[in-house]
């Protein structure tokens, strides 16, 4: 495959792979917000852990959305 034909078949999948970052990146921004304005939601885990994995939600969100810019824009 010649190097022409590998950047027009990357081309190709930009579209997808860009919607579907965001669209990531926006749910883990989404759940571990609401982890942590929702405290009736997940009633089973303690409260220390919820915090723990939504605070970590956010976190990985945020750097999932800085790769997605670095990336594409």
């Amino acid at each position: 495959m010649s190097t022409d034909e590998r950047l027009r078949s990357r081309r190709t999948m930009r579209n997808p792979l860009l919607l579907l970052g965001f669209v990531m990146t926006f749910i883990y921004l989404g759940l571990g917000a609401w982890l942590l304005i929702d405290k009736s939601f997940l009633p089973g885990i303690p409260a220390d852990f919820r915090n723990i994995f939504a605070v970590m939600l956010l976190v990985y969100g945020g750097y999932r959305g800085w790769r997605l810019y670095a990336d594409y824009f």
